[in-house]
């Protein structure tokens, strides 16, 4: 009796792991920009059924009403019934009773261009397409209410794009049949895929390939060679800061939101998500485009694939102070070590970008508890964990230092933190970033993290003290640091 009840519980599992398997068909179109892409999704259930819901997001990423996105038609499904629920995200399928399903939708663009301030909804035209994959692939429900961590097969075939149409996403690149094994939420729905006139450059570190990909023709100096060796200088020291180098892929994507050649328009406006093996890079291209913002982005975004990725936050926006915060404050250092920007050049942007901008922000004093709440709400809210976070950040990056003679940083810190969380396979929580503090400086700063980063306290830094050579002053109300430069300042060094 032992025996057979082992025997079942090995083959249980994998039983339950085979259903899990889904198959997608995305077919192209001459006219792409007036039918979408056509997708046909094809699914084995786990026991015959007449229905199936699939889930679809009508929110994400900051867009409303995505299902105007998406169409289904009785033309291309017509041994089945359907019901589109945008409120419940779910599309409700009347079928044939059986083990299969197979459903045909279309996804459009359904906003006219230019869209200025549109960033993360389904971008097709003849031209190119530009999608996440949330917005791309449906799923059965029950996927998402399987543990996070749980991975799916899903398989993509692109039917009759001609090959001068190019294909790349953050799982693979130029396949025309591809078998991405991976989470839901981390994996498949943390994704980019993008086709047509795009072009493509690459680098290997460590024999690994790293791939930046783009298209059209960017103004103001953002030429395909500006763009690439910044690119390729910021990962490679970005791994070498974190002696990391397991990413067997990497991409980035860059995609305009509108392009003009006229000064009609006189704003620029960029943004970056980190993605699953990637980031992407979506932007106003005019002649006012900025190549400072750009660096700054960039060096924000690629430090996001450790800080936020893989040391992942346990309770999201109540730790965005550490995943936000201690990103900006690298994205500053990093560029100072690897002299991208001077030592004048960090100065003037920690004052004036991290600092001045905290404290002439009239929601700088909120607790941490309300940002989460506000986080989505308001632009003032959103960049509080930002500099309350950087300036933390600083304020440690200086006490680790002085108690150990420059000895040691928070750059250690900060590589054993993500020792523990990938080889113990935790996440971030103010908890264990205060036990690894503690074992720093050889002291609790739990009262000082409570006042100053959960209950919103501005830190005193005109008080604090700070290595030799750094010293604040309050010029108009708003605290500056001031570096004396006859002093040997031990900072940006490892």
């Amino acid at each position: 009796m032992f025996r057979k009840l082992f025997i079942f519980a090995f083959i249980w599992p994998l039983f339950v792991y085979s259903q899990d398997k889904i198959s997608y068909k995305v077919f192209y179109n001459k006219d792409l920009e007036q039918n979408g892409l056509k997708v046909q999704v094809d699914y084995t259930l786990q026991k015959p059924s007449d229905t199936l819901s699939f889930f679809y997001a009508n929110k994400n990423w900051g867009e409303n009403n995505l299902f105007n996105a998406l169409s289904i038609s009785k033309e291309d499904n017509p041994n089945i019934t359907f019901e589109i629920l945008p409120e419940k995200n779910k599309i409700k399928v009347n079928m044939n009773k059986g083990e299969k399903i197979s459903l045909i939708y279309h996804i459009k663009q359904d906003f006219k261009d230019p869209g200025y301030k549109t960033f993360n909804r389904p971008r097709i035209n003849n031209t190119f397409f530009h999608v996440l994959g949330k917005n791309l692939f449906i799923v059965p429900r029950s996927f998402t209410k399987i543990p996070e961590d749980r991975e799916f097969e899903f398989f993509i075939e692109w039917v009759d794009f001609p090959p001068k149409f190019k294909l790349h996403n953050n799982f693979v690149t130029q396949i025309r049949k591809q078998r991405i094994k991976t989470s839901l939420w981390e994996g498949f729905y943390n994704s980019l895929f993008i086709g047509g006139d795009y072009r493509f450059h690459s680098f290997k570190i460590k024999n690994k390939p790293v791939y930046f990909v783009l298209r059209d023709q960017w103004q103001n100096g953002f030429t395909d060679d500006f763009l690439f060796l910044n690119l390729k200088k910021a990962i490679q020291s970005q791994r070498d800061f974190w002696e990391d180098y397991d990413q067997d892929y990497f991409t980035v994507m860059m995609t305009p939101t509108v392009s003009q050649k006229d000064t009609l328009f006189k704003g620029y406006s960029t943004k970056g998500s980190a993605l699953k093996n990637a980031f992407m890079i979506q932007g106003t291209n005019n002649p006012f485009n900025s190549k400072n913002s750009f660096l700054y982005l960039m060096h924000h975004e690629l430090m996001h694939e450790w800080i936020g990725n893989k040391i992942q936050n346990k309770h999201e926006e109540l730790n965005y102070w550490f995943s936000e915060g201690f990103t900006d404050y690298y994205t500053y250092k990093n560029r100072l070590r690897i002299k991208d920007i001077s030592m004048d050049e960090w100065l003037k942007l920690f004052n004036s970008e991290v600092i001045k901008n905290y404290w002439n922000n009239p929601q700088r004093n909120m607790p941490n508890y309300r940002i989460k709440d506000d986080f989505w709400k308001s632009g003032d809210v959103e960049k509080i964990p930002y500099r309350r976070g950087a300036i933390f950040a600083f304020w440690l990056d200086n006490q680790i230092m002085l108690k150990t003679h420059s000895k040691k940083s928070l750059d250690d810190l900060m590589r054993e933190l993500l020792k523990v969380c990938t080889e113990k396979n935790v996440k971030f929580t103010d908890e264990l970033f205060l036990d690894l503090a503690q074992k720093y400086l050889s002291m609790d700063i739990s009262y000082f993290f409570q006042k100053h980063i959960i209950s919103g306290e501005n830190i005193d830094l005109l008080k604090e003290k700070w290595i030799d050579g750094f010293e604040f002053k309050m010029m108009d109300g708003i605290p500056q640091l001031e570096i004396d430069e006859c002093k040997n300042i031990k900072y940006s060094i490892d």
